[in-house]
């Protein structure tokens, strides 16, 4: 081997060594950068994810506060526990069959009356179905007591929830309907008069009617048990969770909550290790937050929240849209580098690069941010109802309340506004505690429904104050309406508070008047309020509309 061959043959082993020095360099760079750009990705949709996730939970606590409520309405209701009260389910009953006790019961004239309220309730309502059940557990009225398929004279007693609402437990659970199939939420609540246990009222909303839970892609809810009640994807519908409850009850208990026996498992598993198999670059930091529902190819971020107070629990599954992309560029990377990286001018294409891919990330990573930022507005913009007491919140009540204002004032129609403070509600959160506090507002605002129509409003401005809206109501109707409402929630006390608690509340109304602007309402709602604070509290005071001018609010309703 003459000189020449031998530097040739060094100089081949050298630009040889000094390629696989850049190869490896260059997978070192491209995996850093590759990295980066998936923790940002996953950054940002672990925040989508999760806004969309706390927004269904808060949308399924609202919709089953506004559910539980009317059952627990309507077993205060003096007609209903009078009815109960009379015997109903004796062992003479119990003996005859369904047609017979049916045909005995329908022609009770109070147990009549009960059968035509609940009907009418329903239909207003929104729900389903609502019936009466007697202490032995025999259905007593029903809202579909005229229908073939009635529920009036059944035996109830084999159903669990209404066995816990005959021990005196509220109780909200998924189920089947054993007469349709329907698939639905049954809550109830047990009716008690004179302190003693009556009855129960069972109220079904089936689960087509709550479908907007799933609205959003790869969101799913679970009841107590692991049971997929309803999904996005229909496919995922009646699976379990790996280790639910529901595998461990037995075929009878099975067959009795969901009308059926065998259930396919819906695995959520972590797919870190699998995805890096084929991804070594991953870290394992980033790996742990990926899943995967069933083996899917993709990998996704998973959420879940819990504690509902209903036993049900909001899941989302949320594919990295951009995964595929990811691995390419990841690929591509490498070569990239590896080339730039042998000489001057690859040098310069490295820096070119680099800035245009850095441009091009920071693009894409605003794009995103866009994106949570239009997803949280949207978001937010569904969040009408006040969380707590299911009234309206104070940006849809006021903005509500000018959209009234332009149309009493294009049509010439009257209208009303007042602004109610709970009286020594400071008092009360001190002495029983906030969850007491929590209950009165409850208390309020369920009383507000119940005295005020459909289309009057009742927002929560803040703390323990209300806004009332009353369209096409003049100044007097107004005071006598909500002076009406003021009483009532001054004598009827609430079930859920204690039995020393004394509640009252002052009210301050006023009109629309030629020119009044939403402001200019508030005010002297504001300033009646203020009125009616001084003058003694729980009183309703009118400010109508003249020039004086407005006045600094009191101390107790600031």
């Amino acid at each position: 081997m003459n000189k020449t061959t031998f530097h040739r043959a060094i100089a081949a082993l050298g630009c040889a060594l000094l390629a696989c020095v850049c190869w490896v360099a260059a997978g070192l760079v491209s995996d850093r950068m590759v990295q980066q750009e998936l923790a940002t990705s996953m950054h940002v949709e672990r925040q989508m994810a999760a806004s969309i996730v706390d927004n269904t939970a808060q949308i399924i606590a609202s919709d089953l506060a506004m559910s539980r409520a009317i059952p627990a309405t309507i077993a205060e209701m003096d007609m209903i526990q009078l009815a109960l009260v009379q015997p109903h389910g004796s062992a003479a009953d119990a003996a005859l069959s369904v047609a017979e006790r049916r045909a005995r019961w329908l022609a009770s004239p109070a147990l009549q009356k009960v059968d035509n309220f609940l009907h009418n309730a329903r239909g207003f309502t929104g729900l389903d179905y609502v019936w009466v059940v007697d202490t032995q557990g025999f259905c007593v009225a029903s809202s579909n007591s005229t229908d073939s398929n009635s529920f009036v004279g059944i035996d109830m007693r084999a159903r669990g929830y209404i066995q816990k609402a005959l021990l005196g437990a509220f109780t909200e659970t998924y189920g089947v309907g054993r007469s349709n199939g329907d698939p639905g939420i049954f809550i109830a609540t047990p009716i008690y008069r004179d302190g003693l246990l009556v009855g129960a009222v069972i109220a079904k909303v089936s689960i087509d009617r709550l479908r907007h839970w799933v609205s959003r892609p790869g969101t799913f809810v679970t009841d107590s048990n692991g049971v997929v009640v309803m999904a996005n994807e229909s496919r995922l519908e009646n699976r379990v969770l790996p280790n639910s409850p529901v595998l461990k009850m037995s075929r009878a208990e099975r067959l009795d909550a969901y009308r059926r026996v065998d259930f396919q498992t819906l695995r959520i598993t972590n797919v870190g290790e699998r995805v890096r198999a084929d991804a070594p670059w991953l870290s394992p930091t980033l790996s742990s937050g990926l899943f995967s529902a069933n083996n899917g190819v993709a990998p996704a971020l998973y959420d879940e929240r819990t504690g509902l107070n209903s036993g049900l629990a909001a899941h989302i599954v949320h594919p990295l849209p951009n995964w595929a992309e990811i691995v390419r560029n990841q690929r591509r990377d490498q070569l990239l580098v590896f080339l730039t990286a042998l000489g001057v001018v690859g040098l310069a294409v490295v820096i070119t690069v680099s800035y245009l891919r850095e441009r091009r990330l920071h693009r894409a990573t605003r794009h995103l941010a866009n994106q949570l930022q239009s997803a949280n507005t949207l978001l937010s913009a569904e969040a009408r109802h006040d969380a707590l007491t299911g009234a309206l919140s104070r940006r849809y009540f006021l903005d509500t309340l000018r959209r009234e204002v332009d149309i009493a004032g294009a049509a010439g129609t009257p209208l009303s506004v007042a602004i109610a403070d709970l009286d020594y509600f400071k008092q009360v959160n001190d002495r029983f505690g906030h969850a007491t506090g929590d209950r009165a507002l409850e208390h309020f605002v369920r009383m507000c429904e119940e005295q005020l129509r459909a289309s009057d409003g009742v927002g929560r401005l803040g703390g323990e104050e209300f806004g009332l809206l009353l369209p096409q109501t003049s100044l007097a109707d107004a005071h006598a309406v909500l002076e009406r409402l003021r009483k009532r929630f001054n004598q009827e006390h609430c079930a859920h508070l204690p039995d020393d608690t004394a509640l009252s509340v002052s009210i301050g109304i006023t009109a629309l008047s030629e020119g009044d602007t939403a402001e200019n309402l508030l005010k002297r709602a504001d300033l009646a309020l203020y009125a009616a604070k001084s003058g003694g509290r729980d009183r309703s005071e009118v400010h109508p509309a003249d020039n004086i001018p407005p006045m600094p609010r009191h101390p107790e309703t600031a």
